[in-house]
């Protein structure tokens, strides 16, 4: 049986998820602009800002790190599970029939649920991800802020909604500054989510009591 390896999960999806900012649309406008001055619009690079900052590489190598030990728990399982099927198939021969069929229904059952199970480590993963860029765009909002009313500008857009802009307002360089110097790393936790589902279903069943 081929194993299908886990598709690495640090991507722009990722990082949209993690809510800092909303593509398309102004994040920050400031309070003091006037009606009748031409708006000041600036531009940040949010992809680039979590591939080359400090906190962001740190949370790329240990999603590395998680991945393939998730890929080695699901080799792990999918080997137990045909290890067990050849010693079953070995001793079907001297075993009571029902016992024979109620073992193989149980790996055959563990069998089916290898790709059910596979996702749900790809979402463990995303989890993991998603909470720890949110940790870095809590930093990285005051930063932001900051040079937004430093320049009076009046609008803030990610780079990827923007066909062209001067280099001028381009302020991801002084972002990249400031976020490293305020944060180097972010601890990446792994979510496990078949513990907090069967977690959530006996507190519900304790409630129902």
């Amino acid at each position: 049986m081929s194993v299908k390896t886990i598709t690495k999960t640090f991507s722009v999806v990722a990082l949209a998820a993690a809510g800092i900012f909303a593509t398309g649309h102004g994040f920050f406008t400031s309070a003091i602009a006037q009606e009748e001055a031409a708006p000041v619009i600036l531009i940040v690079d949010q992809a680039r800002l979590l591939a080359t900052s400090k906190a962001g590489k740190s949370v790329s190598e240990q999603m590395g790190a998680l991945q393939t030990t998730a890929n080695k728990e699901l080799e792990e399982t999918i080997g137990t599970i045909i290890a067990e099927a050849e010693e079953l198939k070995a001793k079907q021969g001297s075993m009571d029939e029902t016992v024979y069929l109620e073992e193989a229904k149980r790996l055959a059952v563990a069998q089916n649920n290898i790709p059910m199970l596979r996702e749900i480590k790809v979402r463990e993963l995303q989890v993991a991800e998603q909470r720890a860029l949110a940790e870095i765009s809590e930093v990285m909002r005051p930063i932001l802020k900051e040079i937004v009313d430093a320049r009076g500008a009046t609008l803030l857009l990610d780079r990827s909604a923007v066909m062209y802009a001067s280099t001028t307002t381009d302020i991801t360089e002084d972002v990249l500054e400031k976020l490293d110097g305020e944060i180097s790393t972010v601890k990446v936790e792994r979510i496990d989510l078949i513990k907090q589902q069967q977690l959530a279903a006996q507190q519900r069943a304790a409630a129902q009591q």
